[in-house]
């Protein structure tokens, strides 16, 4: 069986706002692994506060707590505890892929081969690592969109953009991720 990594693009419902001004629907992206034997895993991340609403002034709160370099009111961007567990797709479990209802979410393949194994730890490395930094939460700025494109870039991998892409902010937002590759403890000092 050919082994995927895939990109699926969840609709953030508080992001509505910013389809009526014509950019359509914000995306969340997780990126799923499906290996040789048919079992899935998947990364994702979000801020540490998940209460905290997506209004335009908490945006730009967050904007100004990450130039400052501190937590905003969504908190600091973390890897999901889940991240790396083995899931059942269209299972209960599988938030990952669908909605509550079934519903498959938006997705895109970004690499099929006989051996993704090697691309896989990579990326769940990257999540891992750059979950550890205490880096500020910005919906707008850096975030969980940007957390995948840089662990894809990381592995050598594209990140998912064509003209029927999904508006995902801060996805090629890069993050410094290059400065706890190789060290045990990946806090920001």
């Amino acid at each position: 069986m050919i082994e995927t990594i895939v990109v699926y693009f969840t609709p953030l419902a508080s992001t509505r706002i910013i389809a009526y001004v014509g950019l359509g629907l914000a995306h969340h992206m997780a990126i799923v692994y499906t290996n040789s034997a048919g079992q899935s895993f998947g990364v994702s991340s979000g801020p540490s506060i998940q209460s905290t609403l997506q209004t335009p002034q908490n945006a730009i709160s967050a904007l100004n707590s990450l130039d400052k370099n501190e937590p905003s009111d969504f908190g600091t961007l973390i890897s999901d505890p889940h991240n790396n567990t083995p899931f059942e797709k269209g299972r209960m479990n599988d938030y990952y892929t669908q909605d509550y209802q079934g519903k498959e979410f938006p997705h895109a393949t970004v690499l099929e081969g006989p051996d993704l194994s090697a691309k896989w730890q990579t990326i769940v490395k990257m999540y891992a690592a750059i979950g550890q930094m205490d880096l500020t939460y910005s919906p707008t700025s850096q975030n969980s969109n940007s957390m995948a494109g840089e662990a894809l870039r990381r592995s050598g991998l594209r990140v998912p953009f064509s003209s029927n892409a999904r508006f995902a902010p801060a996805v090629f937002t890069r993050l410094p991720a290059y400065q706890c590759e190789l060290l045990h403890d990946c806090r920001k000092k």
